[in-house]
């Protein structure tokens, strides 16, 4: 009887350290800058990236953030699925994602320090 009980603390344990190495993985998977992977969003790994996990995984790199203290600039300006969806079938493609993330990338780059008015800090006199 007390082997059976040491046997079940034990795969207790190794049991609780899988799921919690698991989901200290899954953090890590979450870039706390720049653009998500495809993989990542791809949570059911079926080669597309449906509305659900997209919101789910930009939800969950946002509350990293939080727990990180991390500034939260712009995070109301996220862009919406539908603008990643080119062809509207309601998933996206590793192509499509890339295509809207660099998009977004260029134009945060265009608008760089440009203040009120949309001037550049240099300009404003």
């Amino acid at each position: 009887m007390k082997t059976l009980t040491k046997v079940g603390v034990f795969l207790c344990t190794v049991l609780s350290s899988l799921l919690i190495f698991s989901s200290l993985g899954m953090a890590q998977d979450l870039p706390s800058r720049g653009p998500i992977p495809f993989a990542t969003y791809d949570v059911n790994s079926d080669g597309f990236v449906s509305q659900d996990e997209f919101y789910n995984i930009r939800a969950k790199r946002i509350q990293q953030k939080v727990d990180q203290g991390m500034p939260m600039r712009n995070v109301g300006n996220a862009p919406d699925f539908e603008l990643f969806d080119t062809n509207g079938d309601g998933k996206l493609t590793e192509l499509e994602l890339i295509k809207g993330q660099n998009a977004m990338m260029q134009e945060r780059r265009q608008n760089k320090g440009k203040g009120f008015g949309g001037k550049g800090m240099m300009q404003q006199q």
